[in-house]
């Protein structure tokens, strides 16, 4: 990264949230329960594969992320945690601009995106941790590192292949050709190939297409529809989103409009697509 950022205090500030949930393991086993602790909306949606891995804003004072969830697991949780470093460094003076990323890239002429791409990495790989996973458990040197030893380090740290490959090296544990090394391996075998072969739990490659979105949020519309504060259409396309038919809600035709304005739920995807 040509930008400078202040890795010591990064790092730092990742060690105490880790802290703050008391993280006993070498990873994060549970990052979505770990947002919601702390407080921040968590809002994950398929918005389609390649199209955005998600973004983060403050919005009427709450702390909102919201992660793409028809990427792969393991870059759905390194969305999440790299939003995370979006909420703690870029929203303290109270600037409610959305931060969306398409792409999340260590080389990153953005200040911002390169701290938090650096925070991400501290959160789910801290360097003390991963160098004891790779003594104690792998009982490994760093010239002995295969590829499937990076598989366990993605199962353990919930990451994906690449996300592992480039902390090691980012923290000068391999060398740029042992790096290299490692890719090209990976490039051979395919990462479905290396999971079979230790007959790891292939979760971590695939996407969930989950839709979840804070109940309070469904409590909102509902009550917004029932004070006629949003039209009947709006009611039905958010409860379709968890399956739910609205006709149970539905009202007389005289009460559907009321002081004018309505919301429509599709402008709150409108930006994104």
């Amino acid at each position: 990264m040509d930008l400078w950022i202040d890795k010591t205090e990064i790092e730092d500030r990742a060690l105490k949230v880790r802290q703050e949930h008391n993280i006993q393991t070498y990873g994060i086993k549970d990052i979505f329960s770990m947002i919601e602790q702390r407080g921040i909306d968590l809002i994950r949606y398929p918005f389609g594969k390649n199209e955005l891995l998600g973004f983060s804003t403050v919005f009427e004072g709450k702390k909102i992320i919201v992660s793409n969830s028809s990427e792969i697991i393991a870059r759905e949780i390194y969305t999440i945690a790299h939003e995370l470093g979006h909420i703690i460094y870029d929203f303290e003076d109270k600037n409610h601009d959305v931060k969306i990323d398409v792409d999340i890239d260590e080389e990153s002429e953005d200040i911002s995106e390169s701290r938090a791409y650096y925070f991400a990495n501290c959160l789910l790989m801290p360097e003390q941790q991963l160098m004891m996973f790779i003594k104690y458990v792998l009982n490994k040197t760093s010239r002995e590192l295969r590829a499937l030893d990076i598989v366990r380090i993605q199962l353990e740290f919930q990451v994906s292949y690449a996300a592992a490959v480039k902390r090691l090296h980012e923290i000068g544990f391999i060398s740029t050709s042992h790096k290299s090394e490692l890719f090209n391996e990976r490039s051979r075998i395919t990462s479905n190939s290396l999971f079979k072969m230790i007959e790891a739990d292939e979760k971590l490659l695939k996407s969930t297409d989950v839709i979840k979105v804070p109940s309070k949020y469904y409590e909102f519309v509902i009550s917004n529809y029932e004070n006629g504060y949003i039209p009947f259409s709006s009611l039905q396309k958010t409860l379709a989103l968890i399956g739910i038919d609205a006709e149970i809600f539905k009202k007389e035709e005289q009460n559907e409009e009321k002081n004018g304005e309505q919301l429509d739920i599709d402008d709150v995807f409108e930006e994104f697509k």
